[in-house]
């Protein structure tokens, strides 16, 4: 069964759910550096092997989640799935429909503008924050990041406080969109960054950003760059998953595609832009190493 398959290499919390078989997210803390809180954003399909997690985003297939966990090579995992008699079979994933916003039960209108202290303490000038829409929400003392498609349409929303990210409504694909794709001011240039804040704190140094909501980045967010800049500077944050993110979209070839530059992080002591002076950031910028050279 696939419930033992899960036990054996280490995923926590299973519960099985109908066709769906949910756990703790066996990559959450890895991929954020926070233990999931909430062990119920990460599930995976029993037909199909797909699994995904709609809180750091980690997502696969059966065979590759093996991999990952057990450090198996492709012919282990599968024997492992046999061991288990664990019999996949296709699935087709039905379109994701982006939610309608006049069903949303709230609106970002609903929220206060941010705090001059919040801004103060993230070092965002009122200008960005208010081009980038961001809002706050004073009874759980927690930014609300606006997420709209690609074309303007406000699909939701991600609040962040001190010790938790959640996302509204449940299952929103952020995947699917960039965080500052309808503000952008630069269609020449821009630097990815991972985390919304961090975009809107480059915009307040004139640097034109655009963020991911994470550290994974999708195949659809790399073609939407394509689509709006001629050259991109991947900022992703400096961590283990970082890196590797930024390793893994050199060897996707992406900078085949459009010409790629790693912000160099140097002896910098922040882990990413936003716990950077702007002196650090515009040297990242300037002495950012060509992808092929990375």
């Amino acid at each position: 069964m696939i419930e033992d398959l899960l036990e054996a290499i280490g995923v926590e919390d299973i519960r099985p759910i109908g066709e769906e078989v949910q756990a703790r997210c066996p990559r959450h803390e890895e991929r954020t550096g926070q233990r999931e809180n909430r062990p119920d954003h990460w599930s995976v399909n029993r037909v199909s092997g797909a699994h995904h997690c709609f809180s750091c985003e980690y997502s696969g297939s059966l065979v590759r989640l093996v991999m990952d966990l057990t450090g198996m090579g492709l012919w282990d995992a599968h024997q492992a799935l046999r061991k288990y008699d664990v019999e996949l079979g296709e699935i087709e994933e039905a379109p994701w429909e982006p939610p309608v916003t006049a069903l949303l039960e709230r609106t970002l209108e609903d929220f206060s503008p941010p705090p001059a202290r919040a801004l103060m303490r993230r070092h965002l000038s009122l200008e960005s924050a208010t081009r980038y829409r961001l809002r706050w929400d004073p009874d759980d003392d927690a930014w609300v990041i606006p997420i709209f498609s690609p074309t303007g349409e406000n699909w939701g929303w991600q609040t962040k406080s001190h010790d938790r990210v959640l996302n509204y409504p449940p299952g929103i694909k952020r995947g699917r969109t960039l965080f500052g794709i309808t503000v952008l001011r630069s269609t020449s240039w821009a630097v990815l960054v991972e985390s919304p804040l961090d975009a809107v704190y480059l915009d307040s140094l004139d640097i034109p950003a655009l963020a991911a909501f994470g550290c994974n980045v999708t195949d659809h967010q790399m073609r939407l760059i394509l689509e709006r800049v001629d050259n991109l500077i991947l900022a992703l944050d400096n961590d283990r998953p970082g890196r590797a993110e930024v390793r893994r979209l050199i060897d996707a070839k992406w900078h085949h595609r459009v010409p790629m530059q790693i912000f160099n992080y140097g002896s910098a002591v922040g882990k990413d832009p936003g716990e950077m002076a702007p002196a650090e950031v515009s040297r990242g910028i300037e002495q950012a190493v060509l992808a092929s050279f990375w």
